[in-house]
């Protein structure tokens, strides 16, 4: 028997030091937890895919897109957009509406009428209207709470106001040829209007959600229903063909799980998407709602507000995967359907504040985004370096390193990402916390990603100092993709 001393029954086995490099996994999220050494997680503008096994790294953080402006509609803020009826956009732009039409010669815009502003426009957000649009294939309807528009879809076409027995609504949405209202004020009954006509209303043509204590917030069409938004609940309808009235609720179409946001509410993957009371963010799989959001992604919509301050939700495709957009006045929050994970986006050159892009409309193979303070339109594109002129900021926070209760010693951190290249981001900065993520008080030091032609060049640093708890930060601006980290990390002895 050897002299080394051995474990005793049930006890531990002795851990060897480790030694040379390490690999230190990155971040394939934003978890930004109350809790600041239990996670603080970041990616901002970059996001994971997943990636082949056989592949350099399987969960490679990839940057978003940039944004370049395309064209001008109206003076802004872009209060809603609509790309259902193919080759044509309506968009509400201050208090004017207008036709977007895509020509072989390019995009026209067509100005289609004043539409004012919606009632409650200066109200706290909770309590404010938004704008809606409704298309079918012959007109379309523009509701501005509690006024409504409508018009053809040729060039030529101009907006006339509902008028006669037309009541005043909060949201429209268009099924089977009806044009669907949610009342306004905000009370448990919708209408609708006769089949392919909006401009006829029959006093009878109303029912109650009232499968629950409800006022309707917002009405919308999924997947051939009626989806009825309260703020008691979700109810789900569908079209009977009726002759009294054609809506009927459907058995088991009850969700108790109300949004705290109506404006939150993102069509997208086969789902709807919304932000709902307690800060939960929900997708529907068929007629349920899961929760996709997570603790930290609950905290921080917590911490910044909640729904009060919630300014849009939408969804957009790109590159093979489906984005839910989450806006509000600090922050711009997006889940990526394909890995089910969460990251940033910001269009300040420091990082701070939220996503410039309101809402979306398809165009082409990818999506074009709106402003949220004037007519601007943007085209995405890959790769992508600035929003709207200003240089995009990176940043990947990585998951917390612990030393245990002995002081650990890093001597050299390898960042492994692309180089070289047009792709490539130039400078990147590191720099790290000893305290658990709550101050940044190690480096910066600045690493080369290398000139255009320099592939093999090596991402590094040296003389990283002593730790018990450590978390890095990688920030660069423009394009790039990262793989992993590899540090050299020697325990001491305490």
């Amino acid at each position: 028997m050897s002299g080394t001393a051995q474990p005793q029954a049930g006890g531990p086995l002795p851990q060897a030091a480790p030694a040379g490099m390490q690999r230190i996994p990155f971040p394939t999220e934003s978890y930004p937890h109350p809790s600041e050494p239990l996670s603080s997680k970041r990616l901002l503008n970059l996001y994971v895919e997943s990636a082949p096994a056989d592949s350099r790294t399987t969960t490679p953080l990839i940057s978003s897109p940039g944004l370049v402006p395309l064209i001008v509609v109206g003076t802004g803020p872009i209060e809603a957009v609509n790309d259902q009826k193919p080759g044509l956009w309506y968009v509400v732009s201050g208090d004017t509406a207008w036709r977007v039409r895509s020509t072989l010669a390019g995009l026209v815009t067509d100005y289609i009428g004043l539409v004012g502003t919606k009632d409650g426009a200066t109200a706290v957000p909770s309590y404010a209207r938004m704008v809606t649009i409704a298309v079918d294939n012959i007109s379309v309807v523009i509701c501005v709470p509690p006024r409504s528009y409508t018009c053809g879809h040729n060039p030529g076409d101009v907006l006339q106001i509902l008028g006669g027995s037309y009541p005043g609504a909060a949201s429209v949405t268009a099924l089977d040829g009806y044009y669907v209202f949610s009342s306004y004020p905000s009370i448990d009954t919708f209408f609708i209007s006769q089949i392919f006509d909006p401009l006829d209303y029959d006093a009878l043509d109303y029912a109650s959600a009232d499968a629950m204590p409800n006022n309707l917030l917002r009405v919308v069409t999924h997947r051939s229903d009626l989806w009825l938004f309260g703020d008691g609940g979700i109810e789900v309808w569908y079209d009977t063909g009726a002759a009294d009235f054609p809506f009927r609720r459907r058995p088991g179409g009850v969700l108790e799980f109300p949004a705290s946001s109506y404006m939150t509410i993102g069509h997208g993957d086969g789902s709807l998407f919304w932000l709902g009371q307690q800060n939960i963010v929900y997708r529907t799989t068929g007629y349920q709602a899961t929760r996709i959001s997570t603790h930290g992604i609950e905290a921080k919509i917590r911490e910044i507000g909640g729904g009060y301050t919630a300014r849009s939700g939408y969804c957009y495709s790109q590159d093979g995967h489906i984005f839910y957009v989450l806006n509000f006045d600090a922050i711009t929050l997006v889940y990526d359907c394909a890995t089910k994970m969460w990251h940033e986006r910001s269009s300040a050159a420091d990082g701070n504040g939220r996503w410039r892009a309101q809402w979306a409309v398809k165009y082409g193979d990818g999506a074009q985004f709106a402003d949220n303070v004037t007519g601007q339109m943007y085209v995405s594109y890959m790769p992508g370096v600035r929003d709207n002129g200003v240089p995009i900021m990176r940043q990947a926070i990585l998951p917390p390193d612990w030393a245990g209760t002995r002081r650990a010693f890093c001597s050299r951190l390898e960042v492994e990402m692309e180089s070289g290249g047009d792709l490539s981001p130039g400078d990147v900065t590191l720099d790290w916390s000893d305290d658990g993520g709550r101050t940044w008080t190690g480096g910066p030091r600045t690493m080369s990603a290398g000139a255009p032609t320099e592939f093999r060049k090596r991402v590094y640093t040296t003389r990283l100092g002593s730790f018990r708890q450590r978390m890095f930060r990688l920030t660069t601006h423009g394009h790039c993709c990262f793989y992993a980290a590899d540090a050299d990390i020697q325990l001491g002895a305490s």
